[in-house]
């Protein structure tokens, strides 16, 4: 059992190794993490400042206006920090050469999703760093530390959820063999109704009531609100909800697998 979990553990050690060498790509993410944490704050710095233009009220409107930014930090370092996980399992599927991982000595699925998390573990530590930096600039207030420290406990668990989604949409290459249309339709109900841009609490109440029986709110607007709203109770609540979509992520990841070497059988893969 130990030799068969070191195997998986070395190959997330060698991806997060060999993603660490690409520079370049790990360059452009934090670019593009800095832009939307600056272009956000100063959407959001425009609107309360409006709203509540004189004295006290304004230092309020400010303060508002970073707690906004340091939930979007917060929910975009959870993003970022995927790897396109779901397009190698559907290179995999379309080239053919899912026969041949299929023979080795593993789990085709479980090795993929190896290689995602030492992928995932590397990018979350490069951008954090840089998260906190970000957002304290375009915020001009630090968040609270406990706050912080919860959210990023449970923003790991809830990236490992999402980890296991993408893996599950790249294996629906077995049936569609173009999962785009799948994750675009994933993509736009985590926007929406995981809360990326903007937090739940906004919303009407429908929506809101919808969004939080689903599993989006776990992964996204659960850890942001956290930075700002730190509860030790809370989290300890969202880290059971995000335990128990990851079971179930899984055993649907485990039964995709299992279909999809069927249909390889019976296609003479």
């Amino acid at each position: 059992m130990s030799a068969a979990y070191g195997k998986y553990l070395a190959i997330a050690r060698a991806a997060f190794w060999q993603r660490l060498s690409e520079r370049a790509a790990l360059i452009g993410r934090i670019a593009f993490y800095c832009l939307i944490l600056l272009v956000f704050s100063c959407v959001w710095r425009s609107i309360f400042s409006a709203q509540e233009p004189l004295g006290a009220h304004r230092k309020a409107a400010a303060h508002a206006a970073g707690d906004y930014v340091w939930y979007l930090a917060l929910t975009e370092w959870i993003m970022l920090s995927q790897p396109t996980l779901y397009l190698d399992i559907e290179s995999d599927v379309r080239s053919g050469d899912i026969a041949y991982q299929l023979a080795r000595p593993l789990s085709y699925v479980g090795g993929k999703l190896a290689e995602g998390v030492g992928d995932l573990l590397l990018r979350m530590l490069t951008l954090a760093p840089f998260g906190l930096l970000f957002a304290r600039l375009f915020s001009g207030q630090w968040a609270d530390g406990r706050g912080l420290m919860l959210a990023a406990l449970v923003g790991v668990m809830a990236a490992l959820l999402l980890l296991l989604c993408y893996a599950a949409i790249g294996l629906c290459a077995f049936w569609l063999h173009d999962c785009t249309p799948v994750y675009l339709v994933w993509q736009k109900l985590l926007f929406v109704l995981g809360g990326l841009m903007l937090p739940l609490s906004i919303y009407p109440e429908w929506l809101r009531a919808l969004a939080q029986r689903l599993p989006f709110a776990s992964m996204l607007y659960g850890p942001g609100q956290l930075v700002s709203h730190p509860d030790a109770g809370r989290a300890l609540e969202l880290s059971v909800e995000l335990g128990a979509w990851v079971v179930l992520a899984g055993l649907l990841v485990l039964g995709l697998e299992r279909r999809g070497r069927r249909v390889l059988e019976l296609a003479g893969g």
